[in-house]
């Protein structure tokens, strides 16, 4: 199930427009249009009751006819204007979604069921657009579509042009040049992301907005964006991506951290009883990360010394162990994302944000408590790194790591003010990641010492090996 890039434009034109009368300027500049290939689709697109996927841009549908007909999932990505499809083949007879699918969208579904919700019916006329003498580069999708809700089985109907790039080369200079020339004969950006979203009046909103008399919640609002924040490195994880371990386990740290740092706003229960699965969930992502890390910087740091100071079996047995700390750690936290407690752990989180659960009398918006709460983490940072300072050499890591999470609370809680105090709150939570950063550069220099002496100790008691290459390893991170 490997995804591929979808980068497509939607187009709204008027009655009467021929993707034909683009035929005379593309002839100019050296392309041409096909002849058009008709093909009748019919889509029905899943979702949970509150549209939850489509609010946040992730299409599911499940498509007959055309070329293409199968199990669908496209994905937003990071470039505007570009996604990711993820295809299974059709089964005639399974309309439930199928599971592959299903799994990856766990911390977008969060318990709730998937169901149909929508159907589509398009009736196209595409055409392939070539450059002279060339492969096809761009298919211009002429639709006329006829969508009914099924929750009310209220019916569309509109008709829409899709340009989609389906070949390399200048396909994308191409696809500019087909856009301007849509804008000069009357067409107009669409303004839905998708088909679906145009049924169902949706503009990819996040579905919740929180405001008492005109005042945000500041804490609702950014816990709610953390949700969505988890849920979407949750998918990035599970698809295999570079840096999924690494950004999910900062959502949960910033989860974590506000849940800390302003307790004094909420519930105890609730609040303690969420912040230990976030915790149980948190450390196998930082075994997770902190293995790779630790395996990436050992590879690295062999790297730089001179293969004359390389004496031994050093990388096979530093960074081959390391390679397979990371990997076993890997594989134990992909064992906890199909574990029913983190299945249950979403659940409990999406609860919480729809409704957090402050003491009478407390909020989340902005106001003295909230700042409070600030200010004494920006206190504890500085009692804590005057400890460290003052601390005897074998505590002192342990005591400049507290530090450095402390740090971190106090960038995690100044982004929530963001939206009230958008320059202080910035300059705030820019000055403690600085502070965060260097603690921990010195936190990962301190366990790759201890590591690499270690190694060194072992080797320099065993035949055929040398420590004097882990002495070098760890002298430098000393």
């Amino acid at each position: 199930m490997e995804p591929h890039r979808e980068l497509e434009q939607k187009f709204d034109v008027p009655d009467g427009f021929a993707v034909s009368s683009l035929a005379e300027a593309l002839s100019s500049l050296g392309a041409h249009l096909e002849l058009p290939k008709h093909a009748l689709l019919r889509a029905t697109y899943y979702d949970t009751a509150d549209l939850r996927l489509l609010r946040n841009k992730i299409t599911l549908r499940r498509r007959t006819g055309g070329s293409d007909a199968g199990w669908h999932l496209k994905l937003p990505s990071a470039d505007p204007g570009d996604r990711l499809e993820l295809h299974l083949p059709l089964s005639l007879s399974r309309t439930t979604v199928p599971a592959e699918l299903a799994e990856l969208l766990t911390a977008h579904l969060r318990g709730a069921k998937l169901r149909p919700v929508l159907t589509i019916d398009t009736d196209r006329n595409a055409s392939v657009v070539a450059v002279d003498g060339g492969a096809g580069l761009l298919e211009i999708a002429d639709d006329h579509v006829v969508a009914e809700r099924l929750g009310d089985h209220a019916v569309r109907t509109w008709r829409e042009l899709e340009v989609e790039q389906i070949g390399e080369g200048d396909a994308d200079a191409l696809a500019r040049t087909v856009a301007r020339l849509l804008r000069q004969a009357g067409a107009r950006p669409a303004l839905a992301h998708s088909k679906a979203a145009r049924a169902l009046d949706l503009d990819g909103a996040r579905p919740r907005s929180r405001r008492k008399a005109g005042h945000p919640d500041l804490l609702a609002l950014r816990l709610d964006q953390l949700l969505g924040e988890l849920a979407r490195q949750d998918l990035g994880l599970r698809r295999g991506g570079a840096e999924a371990v690494h950004d999910l386990r900062v959502a949960v740290r910033r989860l974590r951290s506000l849940l800390r740092t302003f307790c004094p706003l909420f519930e105890p229960e609730p609040a303690t009883a969420l912040a230990r699965e976030l915790s149980w969930f948190g450390d196998l992502l930082g075994d997770a990360r902190d293995k790779e890390v630790l395996a990436a910087r050992t590879v690295h740091d062999l790297d730089t010394v001179a293969p004359e100071e390389r004496l031994g079996p050093v990388r096979a047995e530093l960074a081959g162990r390391l390679e397979g700390d990371a990997a076993a750690a890997r594989e134990r936290l992909l064992e906890g994302l199909r574990a029913p407690r983190y299945r249950a752990m979403l659940e409990r989180l999406e609860q919480f944000v729809a409704n957090p659960s402050y003491l009478p009398g407390e909020s989340g918006e902005d106001g003295p408590a909230l700042r409070r709460c600030v200010k004494k983490e920006v206190a504890r940072v500085r009692r804590r790194v005057r400890e460290a300072e003052c601390s005897l050499p074998d505590a002192r890591e342990i005591a400049f790591h507290k530090a450095r999470r402390t740090a971190k609370r106090v960038r995690y809680a100044a982004e929530t003010l963001l939206p009230v105090e958008p320059k202080a709150a910035a300059r705030l939570a820019k000055a403690f990641e600085a502070v965060q950063e260097v603690l921990g550069e010195r936190h990962d220099a301190a366990v790759a010492h201890e590591v690499y002496a270690a190694a060194g100790a072992r080797a320099g008691v065993r035949p055929g090996e040398n420590g004097y290459t882990y002495g070098i390893l760890a002298e430098r991170e000393r």
